[in-house]
């Protein structure tokens, strides 16, 4: 849920179409597993709990970095753009191994340092609960973020960059900003994504993560706060339920996208805020 809102935050809200936010997501998730195996290690003291504001200000950092780029331009080339950007940060997870774990990925252990009440994360319900209170959190963090200046003016620059730029604004800042905030919140995905898997591989910056993400805010709805929700939760539901009984799943989940695209283009929520009367 906390991924397909980062993704919402630009597609949504702002109009930017990304092809490579998934770099975010596993980049953040690659600096989380560092820092918790430093933290299981002894050499660094930071609790568990706290985990995901690594993952956090890690993918802030690259998207201060990559965004200065994307962001120069909208619509299609910031698409293959963010694309290419993509492939690349998958290429140099083969080319560093000491960092990205080659084709296994990074493996690691939450159950370190000290227990905090009780809690050392080992039975799963804790985990469960420690991200619905991150997501909770993110969620309501997001909702604020569009009811401010600068979540308004991207809806602007979604609408019409050529108005927004004639009152004063300039679209391209507002897009890098707007990049920034969703890679910081891709990242606290990531970060709960090691705490829940204990394991981050090369796929999580791939292009199939980021078409997965992408495929979430379009069923949901991109043009609603909702719909990403509604979508993240719809499309893991599937992927498991499907799997277990098919091995063409794929072909199924595919025929119910392009059923979606065809007849409800504006994705489920659309159809929720239609009997909304």
């Amino acid at each position: 849920i906390i991924f397909a809102l980062s993704y919402n935050m630009l597609l949504g809200q702002t109009g930017m179409l990304s092809f490579g936010h998934a770099v975010y997501f596993g980049l953040g998730a690659f600096f989380a597993a560092h820092a918790l195996n430093a933290v299981g290690a002894g050499t660094l003291h930071w609790p568990v709990t706290m985990l995901p504001l690594i993952g956090g200000v890690a993918a802030l950092a690259f998207g201060v970095i990559f965004g200065y780029v994307t962001t120069k331009h909208s619509g299609t080339p910031f698409a293959m753009i963010s694309l290419g950007i993509a492939e690349m940060v998958a290429a140099c997870s083969l080319m560093f191994p000491s960092f990205f774990g080659g084709e296994g990925g990074i493996a690691t252990n939450r159950v370190v340092g000290e227990p905090f009440l009780g809690i050392d994360y080992g039975a799963p319900r804790q985990v469960y609960y420690l991200i619905a209170g991150w997501c909770f959190i993110s969620m309501i963090a997001m909702f604020a973020l569009t009811q401010t200046p600068l979540g308004r003016m991207a809806n602007a620059v979604r609408d019409n960059a050529e108005r927004a730029k004639f009152v004063g604004y300039n679209p391209t800042r507002i897009r890098y900003f707007m990049l920034m905030l969703s890679s910081f919140f891709a990242g606290i995905a990531g970060g709960l994504a090691v705490i829940n898997y204990e394991l981050v591989t090369a796929e999580g910056v791939g292009v199939v993560a980021s078409g997965n993400v992408l495929l979430m805010a379009f069923i949901g709805g991109v043009g609603h706060f909702f719909g990403p929700i509604i979508g993240a939760v719809l499309v893991t539901f599937l992927q498991s339920a499907l799997s277990n009984y098919t091995l063409a799943w794929l072909l199924y989940f595919g025929l119910f996208f392009l059923i979606m695209i065809l007849f409800a283009p504006g994705g489920i929520a659309s159809l929720v805020t239609l009997h909304k009367p």
